[in-house]
């Protein structure tokens, strides 16, 4: 009777792992015709940053300045619109600011806008030539007349961006000619060195690069791809969490376009977003 049982309980256990397998083998042919639906052959990469904030103006009529990161944390003081405040840095959604008696306090993002000075100089000023006064090698900096006009692909790829926001309830983002100048230097340096990274072996991250061409910008945030076309390069843009991020984040107001012919996937795509300072 007990050999019976067992060998019940093997065939049952069997019958279930082949059952379980069958299913598995399944799923993972689903995921598979999934994957091949939505593979569009190219390759994409993003990145995301704030600026230098030195600081905040306030917009509501009157904010709390709390002792902490929360609404339930005792307020140190009020302060009124148009006031600016010294900041010291930022924690999630609240900016730590300098109060008097070498206080610190809490002023949530959403009762002020952040200030980055416009004044500041960029770490590689390009002369009148627009090239850099830096070693003989150094790379050059866009033109000083900063002029751009944009191509027919950068025009689609600026209208399908604006469209997705549109369809998610947010405003359309501003073509900025300086950022633009940026972001095509950035797409011909990865054909030419042959890589494909937001750091570039010429000119750093992405955020010393637009800060070395004299962008400054509250946030920032960069997308790269390589792709046939625009619109293939869109939908894998899209279809990826973090360059959909950028594409929909509303604090950007800017944006930057770089397309050139070339590199392994037939051409280079550069998306440089910025939030411009107040």
């Amino acid at each position: 009777m007990k050999k019976r049982l067992l060998v019940l309980a093997l065939v049952m256990l069997s019958i279930f792992s082949i059952a379980c397998t069958k299913n598995q083998t399944a799923r993972n042919q689903n995921q598979n015709r999934t994957t091949q639906k939505q593979a569009i052959g190219g390759v994409e990469s993003s990145v995301f940053q704030l600026g230098d904030i030195d600081k905040i103006k306030i917009t509501s009529d009157v904010s709390n300045i709390r002792t902490g990161c929360d609404t339930t944390s005792p307020v140190l003081q009020t302060t009124n619109k148009d006031n600016t405040h010294d900041v010291l840095s930022k924690v999630g959604d609240w900016y730590a600011v300098q109060c008097p008696g070498n206080k610190i306090g809490f002023v949530p993002s959403g009762d002020c806008k952040a200030i980055v000075s416009d004044d500041k100089k960029p770490a590689m000023p390009p002369t009148a030539s627009g090239t850099t006064p830096q070693a003989p090698n150094a790379p050059k900096t866009p033109s000083a007349n900063n002029t751009y006009a944009a191509t027919s692909e950068e025009q689609q790829m600026l209208k399908l961006i604006n469209e997705a926001r549109a369809q998610n309830n947010v405003q359309p983002l501003k073509l900025d000619g300086p950022l633009s100048n940026v972001a095509r230097v950035k797409s011909q340096d990865m054909i030419d060195n042959n890589y494909f990274s937001h750091n570039s072996p010429k000119y750093g991250s992405p955020f010393d690069m637009m800060k070395s061409f004299g962008i400054n910008y509250v946030a920032a945030g960069e997308n790269i791809a390589g792709n046939q076309t625009v619109v293939n390069a869109h939908n894998a843009l899209m279809n990826s969490p973090g360059h959909r991020r950028n594409i929909l984040n509303p604090d950007f107001t800017h944006i930057g376009l770089g397309i050139k012919k070339g590199g392994p996937y037939g051409n280079m795509f550069t998306q440089q977003f910025i939030s411009k300072p107040q």
